[in-house]
């Protein structure tokens, strides 16, 4: 017999949080774009105090500056901000590949790339734009995950959302990128079932430049 957990309801705050941050990494929301306390509470139907929660928190972790009276304005990506991601995740992804060979662990990793990689297929061939930048996430992430390494993975958290944002903004200004990512992912898969980390890392530089540059 099977026992339902009953899992709490979000709260109104958490809401207002949670489509906000989409919407940013979506792109819907841009750098330099307003968004009002009163015109999310009326659009949500909440009051404008979780409202003023949520933009704190968002505030808190860098996607937007709240100015009092005026508004939120969302947070543009920085200068470096592109350079420090990719850097970021060359180093960890690289490590979780180079782990996961040292360990005898690469048939588990590359069951769990393919999986992630065909869903990221069909997405792509649905047009479902979203579904296909979280999907590109995910592959990375479990590239990390593979070191098995809790502190590795907190670190690499902080930044996921901020490759979310620029996989979403490179897709829609390249149409021919999600063609490339899924053939590149493709390429990454394969050498990670050869072990070839070298060949990895120089392929996951490559890779990351050319979407990203």
């Amino acid at each position: 017999m099977h026992t339902t957990i009953d899992r709490p309801a979000p709260s109104a705050a958490q809401t207002v949080y949670l489509t906000l941050k989409r919407r940013i990494l979506d792109g819907e929301l841009a750098g330099g774009d307003m968004v009002g306390e009163q015109a999310v509470a009326d659009e949500l139907g909440v009051s404008r105090t979780p409202v003023r929660e949520a933009l704190g928190r968002l505030q808190a972790e860098g996607w937007l500056k709240v100015h009092p009276r005026r508004g939120a304005v969302i947070t543009a990506p920085g200068p470096g901000e592109r350079e420090d991601v990719l850097a970021a995740r060359a180093l960890l992804e690289t490590h979780g590949v180079r782990t996961a060979v040292a360990r005898g662990t690469t048939p588990a990793l590359t069951a769990r790339l393919r999986a992630s990689l065909d869903a990221h297929a069909q997405a792509h061939d649905e047009g479902d734009l979203a579904a296909v930048a979280t999907l590109d996430a995910q592959f990375h992430v479990a590239l990390v995950a593979a070191a098995e390494n809790a502190v590795l993975d907190a670190a690499f958290s902080t930044i996921r959302d901020r490759q979310e944002r620029m996989t979403t903004r490179a897709l829609w200004r390249r149409l021919d990128v999600g063609a490339r990512v899924l053939a590149e992912h493709e390429e990454l898969l394969g050498l990670v079932a050869a072990r070839d980390v070298d060949g990895f890392a120089r392929a996951l530089d490559r890779h990351m430049h050319q979407v990203h540059g």
